[in-house]
């Protein structure tokens, strides 16, 4: 059996979220519950599983008179552990949003319950009901019989009207803590007996972004009997290879639609969960954020939200790979348009090359004799500056505009960050002695004269791979300047 199926909370104490545990107890103690509870907050954080135990306690053949924990044993509580209880009703408000849905729900809740003491409504993402639905329940609410009781369930709590919402009970399941996380996975670690070394309880903690589901899913993936060590639970997380995922981040900062699909097209070839991988992106660009004191990432806030997003709907899709991927085409864009330092094909095409080819030429020697000047004038002022034009060269200038050409997009838009751009015209300026601008362009033939500069072994042919391990090798060094 599946050990998040298997270690499913069982009573109100197994629940790691400790807010939602004294909120329980509290209300326990109190002798008294609501005909209706609203359970808000992410996924993978209790919800459900506590919906069940409510249905438990409220049922219970030993809380009669005293509520308190459910015993679980008793023909009550059994039924419903083994789904077989008709009175307690789980629904799926995605698949049964409608007011049809409602209203034959409104009639069977007239009837008394069949062996139970309560009816129990658990209508799971709640926020999915039509705005139809949604009024044929308020009703309900409003008059609710008393052998009934509602559990509302939802990771949107925003999309529940305020006159739902304002008749529950709210309960607000927050991220897990690592503390909490640590515990929820100790439970199944003394159940299964497991041996792990140091660190693997926190590593899984620190990755799963508060989703206890998620984070007992990895540890089942690693379990084998064997001890479980940090290296399992990492290639677990991020594929075979240890994807870094710095690699999508940049391209996604850069708008760069090929390298963002080339790289994530990467990681779903190595296995990487989606769930894991979008964590880490996400918080490869919160930190990008915070890292602008300029301001100059704030444009990628809306990417961090949009992507926290996907995050939440992936379990719930066929095809999730499909929702990531249209992600990346929609923030970066769908340009076909050839990229500067492309090839342009047909003979006509060539035939207008021809006649600038010596002109182009010339420019290009006087543009690096520039080049050299400017470097010289850079005398060490900026780190940062420096190496990202070290991987860079001089185009063309053409009139009071000079070329800069690299090899990929990414570092493109790093150097033309106003910060970069203003010191690199100021430097270029004073080597040719007259006011300059500079833009930079992506250049394949620079990119493929670079990497074979790097290799003695150049003759020998290069299959991507070994392209993709230099341009990860670049993009990683600049990106953490």
């Amino acid at each position: 059996m599946n050990l998040y199926l298997k270690y499913r909370p069982q009573t109100i104490q197994d629940l790691d979220l400790e807010t939602v545990r004294e909120s329980l107890l509290l209300m326990i103690s109190r002798n008294a519950f609501s005909h209706a509870y609203l359970l808000t907050g992410p996924r993978g954080s209790g919800k459900t599983s506590s919906a069940r135990i409510l249905a438990r306690v409220v049922n219970c053949e030993n809380n009669v008179d005293q509520l308190g924990e459910p015993c679980n044993k008793c023909p009550a509580c059994l039924s419903i552990l083994g789904s077989q209880a008709v009175d307690v009703v789980e629904i799926d408000a995605a698949s049964n949003r409608g007011i049809d849905d409602i209203r034959d729900l409104k009639e069977r809740i007239r009837l008394a319950p069949a062996l139970l003491r309560k009816k129990v409504y658990i209508i799971d993402e709640v926020h999915m009901l039509t705005t139809e639905a949604f009024n044929a329940l308020l009703k309900t609410l409003e008059e609710p019989p008393p052998h009934a009781m509602f559990i509302l369930c939802t990771t949107e709590a925003h999309k529940v009207p305020a006159t739902i919402s304002s008749r529950c009970v709210e309960i607000n399941f927050t991220r897990a803590t690592a503390s909490e996380m640590v515990r929820s996975l100790e439970r199944v670690v003394r159940g299964e007996k497991m041996e792990l070394e140091d660190g693997v309880l926190e590593k899984i903690a620190e990755s799963v972004d508060g989703s206890f589901r998620d984070g007992v899913k990895i540890l089942d993936s690693v379990w084998g009997g064997m001890k479980v060590t940090l290296a399992e639970v990492e290639r677990a997380m991020f594929g075979k290879s240890g994807f870094d995922s710095k690699i999508l981040s940049i391209a996604l900062i850069a708008r760069d639609r090929e390298a963002a699909l080339a790289a994530y097209a990467k990681a779903c070839q190595e296995g990487v969960e989606f769930s894991y991988l979008l964590v880490s992106v996400m918080r490869d660009l919160r930190n990008q954020v915070m890292a602008s004191d300029d301001g100059s990432h704030q444009e990628l806030i809306p990417l961090i939200y949009k992507l926290d997003e996907v995050a939440r709907k992936i379990g719930l899709s066929a095809i999730p790979e499909i929702l990531i991927e249209m992600t990346i085409v929609e923030w970066c864009g769908n340009d076909s348009s050839p990229k500067p330092g492309s090839s342009l094909s047909g003979k006509s095409q060539e035939k207008k090359k021809e006649p600038e080819q010596k002109k182009v030429k010339e420019m290009e020697v006087g543009a690096g004799e520039m080049w050299s000047k400017m470097l010289a004038n850079l005398n060490g002022d900026s780190y940062s500056l420096g190496a990202l034009l070290s991987k860079a060269h001089a185009g063309t200038i053409r009139g009071d505009e000079l070329t800069i050409e690299v090899g990929y997009d990414f570092h493109r838009a790093q150097l033309m960050q106003d910060k970069f751009r203003a010191r690199v015209e100021e430097f270029v300026s004073r080597a040719v002695g007259r006011k300059m601008q500079v833009k930079c362009v992506v250049s394949e033939k620079h990119a493929k004269g670079e990497l074979q500069s790097r290799d003695s072994s150049a003759t020998i042919p290069r299959d991507s791979s070994s392209d993709d391990q230099d341009l990860a090798e670049e993009a990683i060094e600049i990106f953490s300047n």
